[in-house]
């Protein structure tokens, strides 16, 4: 995970705020968090911590102002009430938040799609599954593009266009 503060540097330090209004995590490189440490070795304690608030006051702000108004379309939770309780309503909440979702999950875990098993019980959407095999579609035209094997990159742009089709039909239905 890259520090949130220079997004250049892997992060080993969680720096955690528990506030009235939640908990608030930044994730800092050891250079960053040298640079917030300096006032604190210096014995300025006050320095120190209103430097670690201003950050996660920044933060805070901007994405209240970038989340304000999102609502999930099937349970009716809002994305403020999400970063409130760290919990989401239902499954639509994942596709409704998907776009504030992503950085989050990938920051956290590495990467933004399941990796692991599923439960025994679980019945996959049929529409994920088939975003998921058009988006490997495109990605292997590209290649056979990129690599100028034309005659494939056809073959995979006919099935596209009959994956889409596929997908349209399932929706009006």
């Amino acid at each position: 995970m890259l520090c949130e503060e220079c997004g250049k540097n892997q992060a080993t330090v969680s720096i955690t705020v528990t506030t009235g209004n939640g908990v608030t995590t930044r994730r800092l490189c050891p250079e960053c968090t040298k640079k917030m440490e300096f006032s604190l070795v210096k014995g300025d304690i006050q320095s120190f911590l209103s430097s670690i608030m201003s950050v996660l006051g920044k933060d805070k702000e901007k994405k209240e102002e970038a989340h304000e108004g999102l609502v999930c379309s099937s349970c009716g939770l809002s994305y403020a009430d999400f970063e409130h309780t760290g919990r989401l309503g239902c499954a639509q909440c994942y596709r409704d938040f998907s776009v504030q979702l992503k950085p989050m999950l990938q920051k956290i875990h590495g990467r933004t799609q399941h990796a692991g098993r599923s439960p025994a019980a679980f019945v996959p959407d049929p529409q994920d599954e088939l975003n998921a095999k058009l988006q490997e579609l495109k990605k292997k035209m590209d290649e056979a593009v990129a690599s100028e094997n034309f005659e494939d990159a056809a073959r995979y742009r006919d099935e596209i266009r009959s994956l889409t089709q596929k997908m349209e039909v399932q929706v009006s239905e």
